[in-house]
């Protein structure tokens, strides 16, 4: 009996049990797995449907559930079978892991088949792609199908088998094909003293200056690092890259801890650049995936396990952005009114007053925050009345409008508005632009003196007279003396009454 007949027959057993999970879990909810920027271990993934002929498959694994399983698009890795005794399934969630981390019970435990199995992955399709995998075996009739059978089967040849043998090859579209395909590798893996997850580690990154930058000069450095030969590196919008001297670089080869600059020579405007350097590989190849079974009284802890690998051009990309001021500083100047009549008097109780503030040669795209103060003119203290405001500009030069509400008790008082620019992205930072200067009229409010009003006495017997010498004054005294006069006559004939 051939080596896959054998072992296809010990797989029988399960067929029942797995045929029931696999029923149960199309009514199962997908997981919604997280998406990374670099996957690593402890990162789940979602398998999708086998591909390939019917007794050996590639695996399309992705970083996050599909929207639609169904219809799931370009998968971000690929995987083959590393257990063969152990039933696989699809569009489940699986877990990266490290290889030490293997929980089954084949070959694949001892490190040495370990190296065997990543040289193959690593030397085959789809690391490799199928025109490149043909010319290196030799076969350049070999079907994507009959190449995935190859390749599971020397898989397996050392994670569930242990020696060389031939199988079963009555699936292959071309049995020699996929024979020399599978000897191809066998053949090579022996030869070799396999591989490690350090030899497909891929590491890139990339720091942008940390200084302010200017227009019309050498904006840098940029260094990049990277444990890959080169790294070539972009930048948004299309800018040139030259080294320190102003010289121009390959952008297409840039070596580990190369430093770049952005050429601006000549610019006048400010800006932002955002650098991208890429490098062939994907640190995740050689990595496995475990599907968990959730099922504790099931007779397998697992239900596969895979081997990761990235596809041929699979790349590992870093980031780093840059903005720089314009030729000129940032500048601005103010203009306060008052929001009601748009002139520069308020009224004596108060009322809100509005600072139109101008800028030039900001950034835009570039968050910043204006923040004033009105000031007393009179001796230059502050009154503490504040405002602010936050913006982004779309062009270099343009206005704000900042708001402040001013109480009564500041009548008389001329009142100046300070201002300062601050970029909100560096919170504490030195302001980038000013303007404080005390004698500005244009920056300038007055607040309108309170209004007197003045009580006009009248005289008792003349509404609306003023009091004056002569015969009125005369008439009141005599008018109050018979009033004294009555009332003694009537205290006497009262007396009078009480003797009789």
């Amino acid at each position: 009996m051939s080596v896959n007949r054998e072992m296809k027959s010990r797989r029988t057993k399960r067929w029942w049990f797995a045929a029931i999970i696999a029923a149960v879990a199309m009514f199962v909810p997908s997981v919604a797995s997280t998406a990374y920027a670099v996957a690593e271990p402890g990162d789940s993934v979602w398998i999708g449907s086998r591909q390939g002929h019917g007794g050996t498959g590639l695996f399309p694994i992705y970083l996050q559930t599909p929207e639609d399983p169904a219809n799931p698009g370009e998968p971000d890795f690929w995987a083959y079978c590393i257990e063969h005794d152990v039933s696989a399934k699809t569009r489940l969630v699986g877990e990266i892991d490290d290889p030490s981390g293997f929980s089954g019970e084949n070959y694949f435990t001892d490190p040495v088949i370990q190296g065997k199995v990543l040289w193959v992955l690593a030397h085959s399709y789809p690391a490799m792609s199928l025109d490149d995998f043909r010319a290196a075996a030799n076969v350049p009739g070999l079907s994507r199908n009959d190449a995935i059978e190859a390749i599971q089967y020397a898989i397996w040849r050392y994670t569930d088998v242990g020696w060389d043998s031939n199988w079963n090859w009555s699936g292959s579209d071309d049995e020699a094909a996929t024979e020399a395909a599978y000897w191809y590798l066998v053949n090579g893996a022996n030869a070799s003293s396999g591989m490690t997850l350090g030899d497909f580690e891929t590491t890139v990154s990339i720091t942008a200056p940390s200084g302010a930058q200017q227009a019309d000069s050498l904006v840098g450095p940029f260094l990049v690092n990277t444990n890959r030969p080169t790294a070539s590196v972009m930048v948004d919008p299309s800018l040139n890259l030259v080294d320190e001297n102003g010289n121009a670089v390959d952008p297409s080869a840039v070596s580990d801890s190369q430093e770049l600059y952005v050429d601006l020579r000549g610019a006048d405007d400010p800006g932002t650049a955002t650098l991208t350097a890429t490098v062939s590989g994907s640190s995740v190849s050689g990595h496995i995936v475990t599907v968990p079974n959730p099922d504790p009284e099931a007779e397998v802890d697992h239900w596969q396990t895979l081997g990761l690998i990235a596809a041929a051009g699979k790349t590992t990309t870093a980031q780093a952005s840059v903005r720089w001021a314009g030729a000129e500083a940032p500048a601005i100047g103010t203009t306060l009114t008052d929001f009601a009549d748009g002139d520069h008097t308020l009224a004596w109780n108060g009322g809100t007053v509005v600072d139109t503030v101008a800028y030039q040669n900001l950034t835009p795209g570039i968050e910043y925050r204006v923040e004033g103060e009105l000031m007393r003119k009179s001796d230059g203290s502050a009154t503490g009345i504040v405002g602010s405001a936050v913006f982004t500009p779309s062009s270099p030069s343009g206005t704000v409008d900042v708001t402040f509400t001013v109480p009564t008790g500041y009548a008389g008082e001329h009142l100046v508005a300070f201002e300062e620019l601050f970029e909100t992205e560096f919170e504490g930072e030195t302001a980038v632009a000013v303007h404080r200067d005390i004698n500005d009229a244009a920056q300038t409010v007055l607040v309108e003196k309170a209004s007197v009003t003045t009580t006009t006495p009248t005289a008792p017997n003349a509404p609306g007279k003023l009091a004056n010498t002569g015969s009125d004054i005369n008439g009141f005294a005599a008018t109050a003396a018979a009033l004294l006069l009555l009332s003694g006559a009537v205290l006497a004939l009262a007396r009078r009454r009480a003797q009789s």
